[in-house]
């Protein structure tokens, strides 16, 4: 693998995953301590972290790829958008974690799976310009929310029986597989590459 392409193809995943294992690690970490406050704080910038290394990589690579010299959204309306995206994923974790310590567990992984898909597909449609309906159902989208949410599951679930490291390495394989995946699915599709070399 060349520096370019580790540069662009590789680096802004590392980053994305490295910022959202940190920040669920820790936020867990600190909400058990009950430093509430640190712990929320330590979640947004984690998930910003991951959404700005995802966002610069779609519009430095793949946007050029597709042919799109530059974006005509505004920045405040790219900022309302990241913004709306990492609170929805936030509160989804926060309820989540709620669940599974107050109500049940399994019906926690349930939710989480149900809610996290449904914002996986608006987050695949707004980065693809496409329909949100269009990744509900769709095979790859599903099979990498499986595997963030199987992370997320098996991670609190090791925490809990008092294995934290191994909780940690089974986060993180489930968010680094989650975010290849996804990565894949966010390429620019062979024909649009084609149209954008002519």
């Amino acid at each position: 693998m060349n520096e370019t392409s580790f540069k662009l193809d590789v680096m802004p995943f590392i980053i994305a995953t490295a910022g959202e294992f940190l920040a669920l690690h820790y936020w867990l970490m600190f909400q058990d301590l009950d430093y509430l406050i640190l712990a929320n704080i330590i979640l947004w910038a984690g998930f910003l972290t991951e959404r700005i290394a995802v966002i610069t990589w779609i519009q430095r690579v793949y946007r050029p790829k597709e042919g799109v010299a530059s974006e005509t959204t505004s920045v405040a309306k790219k900022a309302v958008r990241l913004v709306i995206v990492t609170l929805t994923e936030i509160v989804i974790w926060i309820v989540w974690l709620w669940l599974a310590d107050e109500v049940d567990f399994w019906l926690a992984g349930a939710v989480l799976m149900v809610l996290m898909l449904a914002e996986h597909s608006m987050e695949m449609a707004l980065l693809k310009k496409d329909d949100f309906w269009k990744y509900v159902g769709n095979v790859r989208t599903i099979f990498f929310t499986v595997m963030e949410v199987a992370g997320g599951m098996g991670w609190l679930y090791l925490v809990r029986e008092g294995e934290p490291v191994w909780g940690a390495i089974v986060l993180i394989l489930g968010l680094s597989i989650e975010h290849v995946l996804q990565g894949r699915q966010l390429r620019p599709e062979p024909s649009q590459r084609m149209a954008a070399a002519t």
